[in-house]
């Protein structure tokens, strides 16, 4: 005999907080890949729910940790090489008007071979990982390479749908 369980979309954000949570209670730290099931990369104010619900639900459980949003601009580009105004040094994290968390966003060409920002996210997000606890990475459309590649260095992914 089968059950169907009915839950709106705050009772699952919540339950994905919450096993979030757990998680990352067990660990030095998490790094936790959001990856965009459509051909088109996660929209922003989803992602801005799920940090924001994650922020609460950690404060709410006493947990007080460092929270980052690294959110991939992943676009189709032929120029690969490294932005002009961009300096080999990780990118600063800023804090977010929309709530207890930083965020930084990587604007990740896609071509025929990887971008230079695509091939210095391992070393950035070593950094990330000695300054927060828990980093959500937006990693944009699943068809496209760099959700693959930066999708194996997070501990655990989620493919996000609709």
């Amino acid at each position: 005999m089968s059950k169907v369980v009915t839950m709106s979309t705050e009772d699952t954000t919540a339950a994905w907080a919450e096993s979030i949570i757990r998680e990352v209670s067990g660990c030095q730290h998490l790094t936790v890949g959001l990856i965009s099931g459509a051909r088109y990369g996660n929209d922003a104010r989803c992602v801005n729910q799920l940090v924001s619900v994650l922020a609460s639900r950690a404060k709410a459980a006493g947990e007080e940790y460092r929270l980052l949003c690294v959110r991939l601009a992943v676009m189709s580009n032929e120029k690969l090489e490294q932005p002009a105004d961009q300096t080999e040094s990780v990118p600063p994290a800023m804090r977010s008007p929309l709530g207890p968390w930083s965020e930084v966003t990587i604007p990740v060409p896609v071509g025929a071979r990887a971008s230079w920002s695509l091939l210095q996210i391992p070393t950035w997000l070593s950094a990330w990982k000695d300054a927060f606890r828990l980093i959500l990475v937006d990693v944009g459309p699943i068809h496209l390479v760099p959700s693959r590649i930066v999708g194996r260095l997070c501990d655990v992914n989620y493919l996000l749908l609709g």
